[in-house]
């Protein structure tokens, strides 16, 4: 029975794979982007032309930042699975850069990282569908700020949990080193 665990490496497999292939798409996507971006410089193009070329490149490389985006949490998934499921990443686990990515704990801790990211990627299709929206009434203006202002509170409260956990472990840590400095005997 917990031989069956194995069937996850089929998600992880195909996660990263579609990890890999997303980085590469966007990747030569990418170099399209550049390369158009290049053409709106161009002064032989009608003016018209030149900021059509530059908004639609703009608006192109907000997309490409969903992609890299996605491209991400393919990875974080497929590898938070691993972890869970299977083994752990000892490579990862001996660098410095992934402590903060992949030390998956639980399927809570999964979740949560994965959550974030969505969050991220939704900040950046709203920053792109902001970029194309026409303000005609206040009330427009209003609906942008409020919207901002809810994008800012999911952020906030993403990240809240984790401070109040680092806290208390500051803190008693804090007091400990004071109290042995003191030569407090209970220590």
């Amino acid at each position: 029975m917990w031989k069956s665990r194995f069937v996850v490496i089929l998600a992880v497999i195909t996660s990263v794979l579609a990890g890999l292939d997303l980085f590469f798409v966007v990747g030569l996507e990418s170099f399209r982007v550049l390369v158009s971006l290049a053409h709106s410089a161009d002064l032989s193009l009608a003016v018209d032309q030149r900021d059509r070329l530059l908004r639609e490149s703009i608006l192109r490389m907000i997309s490409l930042i969903d992609g890299y985006l996605l491209g991400a949490f393919m990875f974080i998934f497929g590898f938070g699975l691993y972890e869970l499921f299977l083994a752990d990443l000892q490579e990862a686990r001996a660098s410095q850069t992934s402590g903060r990515i992949l030390q998956i704990k639980s399927l809570e801790d999964l979740k949560t990282r994965l959550g974030r990211v969505i969050l991220i990627i939704l900040i950046v299709e709203i920053f792109k569908d902001a970029y194309e929206v026409k303000a005609r009434s206040p009330l427009d203006l209003l609906y942008i700020a409020a919207t901002i202002a809810l994008i800012g509170l999911a952020l906030y409260l993403t990240h809240t949990p984790e401070a109040r956990k680092e806290k208390p472990d500051q803190g008693s840590q804090d007091s400990e080193s004071s109290k042995r400095a003191s030569g407090d005997p209970q220590v």
